[in-house]
């Protein structure tokens, strides 16, 4: 299977699977998408050279809950295209090693991180107790699992693996470029590249599992071990730790617990759920009664059960159901990291957009909001999608845009919102914005936002299209479109 091959699936996944995740961007990649023709025979050169490496890395602290983080890797498309390209041209040799109790990652699937998969896991887990009446259970995962890995290690198990000589060097010079270029380490997070490699660089793990008598489950990082007694699950979670210990890793502690049985069921129990799920589907209004019992023993919590609320806003949401839209409302900045969600369950209620405007507008006008970065960015992803246009926003959109000590990504959605929205003194205010900034990222931005507003010349797109740059794509796009689309 030549490059080329690779490098248009990887595009394909880019384009309709992974511009919908965690870091959309404001014009879902629609100026390379509609040159595609013109761009892979570029990229087909980029990702052929044996030295490539990422020419920019933007870490986005993305949050996990209230309170933790995790560094998410941004690259420009084309180093993004690259590491994708490589990533699946390695599947097509190691895939067939990854045992079958492995969820996460095949080669045939769009994405790494699929809710479906890890709820495959947890199914198979329930079968494996339900199968054995003497068997307990241990959970176990690694802290900061993709951060630890060591290239080193992992390029000698691709070499182990059969992954031909060129392609470990590409592989290996992509992965220290990035190290080089952020202040991140290991494999690069937010990307489903990343997976398979993850799940090549744990083989020595699973083996060392299947090896010691101990049935398990892996998906990524999150482990499930089968044993019939408590000594027996001590001991094999004892050897677990020294077969992560000489991969450089270390299981998380407070996620490393040996469960009786029935707390094991308990643990994996979705019967509520799925229960929930099936009376939707007949219509009957018995699920709706469950659905709010549900809800409010999640909230009732502190923290709230964030599983079951995110199970209930999406059934909410389906219903166009008001129940939870207060405590919703009331919630999106505290519960800031699921605030994509709160925001589109609130979006599906009709009746409510004055209310979701007003809660808008006060979450955006709080001064503490500054290091919340990806709350900013999802109110105004929220406020594109619904068309919302408000002097109190388009402000709040000036200030995050104009200071530089932000992140680039809610930047890039402050600037397209004031290009959307924009009145008569915006367009030449988007100008000198764009001459000042040396951020290519932000800059192609501003230059949306300026076509947007209609203050863009045609001199000026075709000046940027004769450079060797990536904005010379979005500035060919930009002269032969009249709208553009919005973010997924």
């Amino acid at each position: 299977m030549a490059k080329e091959a690779y490098l248009r699936r990887a595009a394909r996944r880019l384009f309709f699977v992974e511009v919908r995740r965690e870091l959309p961007d404001i014009i879902n990649f629609s100026d390379i998408r509609k040159q595609w023709d013109l761009y892979q025979g570029r990229m087909i050169q980029y990702v052929s050279n044996p030295n490539v490496a990422p020419a920019r890395v933007e870490i986005v602290e993305h949050p996990k809950d209230p309170i933790s983080v995790r560094p998410l890797a941004r690259f420009d498309i084309k180093d993004r295209l690259a590491y994708e390209t490589l990533s699946l041209e390695v599947s097509h040799t190691v895939d067939k090693l990854i045992p079958a109790n492995v969820y996460s990652y095949r080669l045939k699937r769009n994405q790494i991180h699929s809710v479906g998969d890890w709820l495959a896991m947890r199914k198979r887990a329930r079968e494996l107790l339900t199968s054995d009446a003497t068997l307990m259970m241990a959970r176990t995962d690694i802290s900061a699992f993709y951060e630890n890995i060591d290239i080193g290690i992992l390029k000698a198990d691709l070499l182990q693996a059969g992954v031909e000589n060129p392609l470990v060097e590409q592989v290996n010079s992509f992965l220290e470029g990035f190290q080089h270029q952020s202040e991140a380490w290991g494999l690069p997070q937010g990307s489903s590249a990343s997976g398979v490699l993850a799940n090549i660089y744990l083989l020595p793990f699973d083996e060392y599992v299947r090896q010691s008598g101990i049935r398990h489950v892996r998906y990524s990082d999150d482990t499930y071990l089968f044993g019939s007694d408590w000594e027996s699950l001590r001991s094999s979670l004892a050897g677990a730790n020294q077969a992560l210990r000489a991969r450089r890793l270390t299981p998380a502690a407070r996620k490393t617990e040996i469960l009786s049985r029935a707390k094991a069921m308990d643990y994996l129990d979705d019967a509520e759920r799925d229960l929930i799920a099936y009376l939707h589907s007949l219509g009957n209004p018995q699920a709706k009664q469950l659905l709010n019992k549900l809800f409010r023993n999640a909230t009732s919590k502190t923290p709230p059960e964030e599983r079951d609320v995110k199970f209930s806003l999406t059934r909410f949401r389906y219903r166009q159901d008001a129940t939870a839209v207060e405590w919703a409302l009331n919630n999106v900045k505290e519960l800031h990291h699921i605030s994509d969600q709160i925001l589109r369950y609130v979006e599906s209620l009709p009746g409510y957009r004055t209310r979701l405007v007003n809660t808008l507008e006060a979450v955006m006008s709080d001064y503490a909001l500054l290091h919340y970065p990806f709350l900013e960015r999802n109110i105004l992803h929220c406020a594109l999608r619904q068309d919302i246009n408000s002097k109190v926003l388009k402000d709040s959109a000036w200030a995050i845009l104009r200071d530089r000590n932000r992140p680039n990504y809610p930047r890039e959605f402050a600037a397209r919102y004031i290009g959307r929205n924009s009145e008569v003194v915006d367009g030449p205010m988007l100008k000198m914005q764009y001459e000042s900034e040396h951020s290519e990222a932000i800059q192609r931005a501003l230059l949306i936002a300026m076509h947007e507003c209609r203050y863009v010349s045609d001199a000026l797109l075709r000046d940027i299209e004769k450079r060797d740059s990536e904005l010379s794509w979005t500035a060919r796009y930009l002269r032969n479109v009249s709208e553009m689309p919005l973010p997924a």
